[in-house]
This record gives structure tokens, sequence and C-alpha cells, in this order.
């Protein structure tokens, strides 16, 4: 068991968490915004499982830049919906960070808070603007929490705000 620490203070970002080998197929959005599932939960369940963690070697997040193939059609980040270049033709891509630490919301609640210098638009954009985490220690950006209606929700800590560590 490993525990993800803030690299600025040290402080534990993270209830212990098992390493697994890969970020699990992104579950699909399976209802309309502003929907629950019949148990009370979200639209979408959390890509990981709590008390896991995996290396996502993906581009993660903002910033999004148009993609090279004006054809292209496809989501900005996996598990989003399809982001169209406000610019031109085509969709968005991710050029965010590579290699984020990808964990389950819940296993955060107690170590993060939001950042309130982020303004997100409603629901559906919850993490689309980039980091939105802090850690409760120090006040460091650590991570971003996904959590919009229609995309996965997951936090991805930024790899070099963390370091993993024995509990």
């Amino acid at each position: 068991m490993r525990v993800l620490r803030c690299a600025t203070c040290d402080r534990p970002l993270t209830e212990p968490l098992r390493l697994v080998p890969e970020v699990p197929e992104r579950p699909l959005y399976a209802g309309h915004a502003g929907q629950k599932n019949a148990d009370g939960s979200r639209d979408v369940p959390s890509t990981m499982p709590r008390g896991t963690y995996a290396v996502d070697p993906l581009p993660c997040g903002a910033p999004y830049v148009p993609h090279p193939d004006p054809e292209w059609m496809d989501v900005a980040h996996p598990g989003n919906a399809v982001t169209l270049d406000p610019d031109g033709p085509g969709c968005l891509m991710s050029a965010g960070p590579r290699d984020t630490l990808v964990v389950h919301p819940e296993d955060t609640r107690r170590y993060l808070s939001p950042d309130p210098a982020v303004q997100e638009s409603g629901c559906c954009e919850v993490g689309r603007t980039g980091p939105n985490e802090l850690c409760g220690g120090c006040g460091a950006v650590v991570a971003t929490l996904f959590a919009g209606c229609t995309g996965p929700y997951e936090t991805h800590f930024l790899p070099d705000a963390v370091r993993v560590a024995a509990p």
C-alpha cells in the first residue's frame, strides 16, 4: 500500500492505495445532465475503484489545443464529451500533463480542498479548466478533479506535485 503525499509540505493527500497496472476502461456516459442513477449516485461511476491508483500516460486536461487534422472527431480527454474548436473546424485535444496519478475522488476527500480561484461554469465543466484541487495543508495546487456530469469521475494528481510513499 502507498499514499500520495504533497511534494511541498509532505502531508498525505490520499487514503492508502494499491497501484494497478493501468487506468481501467472509462465508464460511458449513460444519462442526461443532472440525472441520477437509481441508487442516487452521479451519472457516471468513478473510473478507479476505491483504494487504487494508476499512472495515466495520456495527456490530461487543460490546456486544449486544436487537433492537427481538422477532420478528426473524438474526445478531448478520454471519457469526456467531444469538445469542438470554437475557432475552426474539428475538435480540440488535451495537451495537459502526462503521467498523472489517477485515483477515486472519495480517496482524497479528507485531504484536498477546492481551489477558490478556479471558476468553473456549471456541472459539465468540472475539471476542464485545469487543476482545481489544493493540498489541505499548504494550499499547493496538486490535482484536477474531473466531476462533470457527462465525463469521467476521477482525480488526477500532477506528477511533480506529489510523491508516492509508504503510509
